[in-house]
């Protein structure tokens, strides 16, 4: 069986379907352009703060007796 392939029309199709990719792939994005950035890291000697810029909640990560962090009482909420 002999299957003929019409080469314009193969062609035709391919730059149809990458146009298409295209056009979808521009439409969608994983990450928003505001996201860029958000979260903003300090570390220190066994110490480490993460600031969420967009929310300004402060988390912290190192020795539970840093008691240089916890003197604030609002430190960790959001600002």
């Amino acid at each position: 069986m002999k299957i003929q392939v019409d080469l314009k029309s193969a062609l035709f199709g391919l730059i149809v379907g990458v146009a298409a990719m295209f056009a979808v792939g521009a439409g969608f994005s994983t990450i928003g352009a505001n996201d860029i950035g958000r979260y903003q890291i300090s570390t220190g000697n066994s110490f480490a703060v993460m600031v969420d810029t967009k929310t300004g909640q402060a988390y912290g990560f190192g020795p539970i007796s840093s008691a240089q962090y916890r003197n604030d009482g609002n430190f960790w909420e959001a600002k």
